[in-house]
């Protein structure tokens, strides 16, 4: 009786892993400029929501280019 219990948890503990692996994986998010933000894009500013309200993603960021990327799954 002992050894088919910890052979059930066994399973049952793989397949839990392999489950948050494909859920990880699915979850992937890439990053584009965004096309309608006007003017200069300055750390903790407008663009993140920007990005939430008007282009309707993830979220939004200011790179070291200045510009306003967005987050949205891929």
């Amino acid at each position: 009786m002992e050894k088919k219990t910890v052979a059930a948890l066994s399973f049952l503990f793989i397949a839990l892993f392999v489950a948050q692996e494909i859920a990880v994986t699915e979850a992937k998010t890439c990053e584009n400029l965004s096309d309608s933000f006007k003017g200069p894009c300055i750390p903790d500013g407008n663009c993140n929501k920007h990005c939430k309200e008007k282009e309707h993603v993830l979220s939004g960021r200011c790179r070291d280019d200045f510009r306003c990327w967005c987050t949205r799954n891929c």
